[in-house]
């Protein structure tokens, strides 16, 4: 087959496996990215998160990962349902949809197991690996690269068809990158819209640019603090926060909304979240914490910091 006959299988088979979309990105970060980057860090944007300027190496050049990585597979999978949105609309104590159901980095790594073994039977002089989170890689700028979408002004990469409520994970891959393989990368459609900036009930949002200290999803998941920052600002957020993403009309005016729901059974809310009673949810000793959040996002950050959102 010619090379774009093998880039059509590759992106073919994701879509068979049940990812939302996927795309092929040479693995380089272009320079106003590396710079937007020192920015942020000099900025001091970054909060307590010191593992981002840390990992600088790996991320702006993709060096000590054990190979020379030359080409990035980026997948897209799709977590809204409308379950989700009932229960955030409807809940004292607002979590974001993506962590209502079952954590991210356990499924979209089981999805990828099959996906892996077909790209290693097919390439076998390549070697793959993937990255969930647990490789400080720039899934949003390979994603654009990708031609998947464009970073918006909340930062979050919206994709045309399916909106921005979705997860993004890597492979990794010294085959070489062919230039036949680039996509054309998709236009800035923000427009002069500001919603998301508006809404935004902490400030903690300029243009293309986010101040993590402030945003309720670093306060509530990321920060070491037991305390948020503005109580009066937090809306109910107890574990991260969809307002910028709620507001967006990329979100809201999808020409079919219906089309832009999950087909991975495993993000579909817990039944926990249609019975818990939030005055009562204080007192949960580590046994129901554990219990309870059992392949959850939400057991990482334990059960202090838990019952500190909670109050």
């Amino acid at each position: 087959m010619s090379d774009l006959q093998w880039k059509n299988q590759i992106l073919e088979k994701t879509l068979e496996l049940g990812f939302s979309f996927a795309g092929l990105s040479q693995a380089k970060i272009p320079k106003s990215d590396k710079e937007n980057f020192q920015n942020w860090v000099e900025l001091g944007f970054h909060g307590s998160m010191d593992w981002f300027p840390r990992q600088k190496a790996i991320r702006e050049d993709f060096q000590n990962l054990g190979f020379r990585v030359e080409t990035v597979l980026v997948l897209g999978l799709v977590y809204r349902s409308l379950e989700s949105e009932e229960i955030c609309s409807k809940s004292k104590a607002k979590v974001s949809k993506y962590a209502l159901g079952e954590d991210y980095h356990i499924v979209l790594r089981e999805k990828a197991k099959p996906l892996l073994a077909w790209l290693k039977s097919n390439f076998p002089n390549f070697q793959f690996r993937q990255g969930v989170d647990s490789l400080p890689i720039s899934e949003k700028v390979l994603a654009r690269e990708a031609g998947l979408g464009w970073i918006s002004k909340n930062t979050n990469l919206i994709n045309l068809k399916k909106g921005s409520y979705f997860f993004l994970s890597c492979i990794l891959t010294d085959m070489p990158w062919l230039e036949a393989w680039a996509e054309r990368m998709e236009t800035d459609h923000c427009g002069n819209c500001q919603a998301c900036l508006e809404a935004c009930p902490t400030g903690a949002l300029q243009p293309y640019k986010i101040d993590a200290r402030k945003c309720l999803s670093y306060q509530t998941i990321e920060s070491k603090s037991l305390s948020i920052v503005d109580h009066s600002s937090s809306k109910g957020w107890v574990y991260g926060c969809d307002i910028c993403q709620d507001i967006c009309p990329w979100n809201k005016n999808v020409a079919n909304r219906n089309s832009v729901l999950t087909s991975e059974n495993k993000f579909k809310p817990f039944a926990l979240w249609h019975q818990t009673n939030w005055d009562q949810a204080k007192d949960w000793d580590q046994k129901r914490f554990d219990s309870d959040f059992d392949k959850s996002p939400i057991l990482r950050i334990g059960l202090e910091k838990w019952k500190s959102n909670l109050a």
